[in-house]
């Protein structure tokens, strides 16, 4: 079978199966709420969700961990996505502040370009096919899942939560990139395996300088669509 290529049929189908789960998901998850009160209590559906996942991520990275399958330049679970999942369960499990904080802003903002170009080439034939779109669409649907149905409302202090952590990720992973050659978080001197986003940004180490404020950018605008439902709601209470 050929390679996975972005914006071709079977990307297509497989961004529209996950949007279809994630409403299916949301549905489900208000009916066992049944009351608009958030509740610090995960549901029993939550508890799948989440424990699912967390199974899966566990199987996923372990697999390519293995004699002959690891390599530290590309096996390493240090992806932003990859610990967006781990925060993903997390989230559902204990509605953690900080955790949703980084949930929703690392999922609308910077995991959506693993959605739109895919750092995959692996066939739907493939396991790592299924793994990879599995615990991405997860980060979205729980993002999704946490806004619409445990009524999540993310506002400046969880904006400058989000910023804090993507500094500390940079920090982190950065001098793994400079050591290993790799390119974890896309900060390293290597480009994705399909075109992105990256390619655009300039040479390596120039595009670091670029890559941080547009990152902190895509952050502000998911923000922004609050600020304003927020002013207009006290425009509305006034009047």
């Amino acid at each position: 079978m050929e390679p996975f290529r972005p914006f071709t049929l079977t990307h297509g189908l497989t961004l529209l199966c996950i949007t279809v789960l994630i409403a299916l998901a949301v549905r489900y998850g208000r009916k066992q709420r049944n009351t608009l009160k958030v509740s610090l209590t995960p549901t029993p559906f939550e508890r799948a969700l989440a424990f699912t996942n967390l199974a899966v991520w566990l199987i996923a990275h372990g697999w390519w961990q293995l004699p002959g399958r690891f390599d530290p330049v590309t096996t390493l679970p240090f992806q932003m996505c990859h610990i967006a999942s781990l925060i993903a369960s997390i989230v559902l499990l204990t509605r953690y502040h900080v955790a949703r904080a980084v949930l929703y802003f690392w999922a609308f903002s910077l995991c959506t370009q693993a959605m739109i170009t895919p750092s995959l080439v692996e066939p739907p034939t493939s396991g790592v096919f299924w793994t990879f779109w599995f615990l991405h669409g997860f980060v979205m649907m729980a993002a999704i899942y946490d806004l619409a149905v445990n009524k999540y409302r993310p506002g400046w202090r969880d904006y400058g939560i989000a910023c804090a952590a993507s500094a500390g990720y940079v920090a982190l992973t950065l001098p793994v990139n400079l050591m290993l050659g790799s390119n974890y978080g896309f900060t390293g001197p290597s480009r994705p395996l399909n075109p992105s986003i990256v390619d655009l940004l300039g040479p390596w180490p120039e595009r670091l300088l670029i890559i941080m404020p547009l990152a902190a950018l895509a952050m502000l605008l998911a923000l922004l669509p609050w600020l304003i439902a927020r002013r207009l709601g006290r425009q509305n209470a006034k009047m």
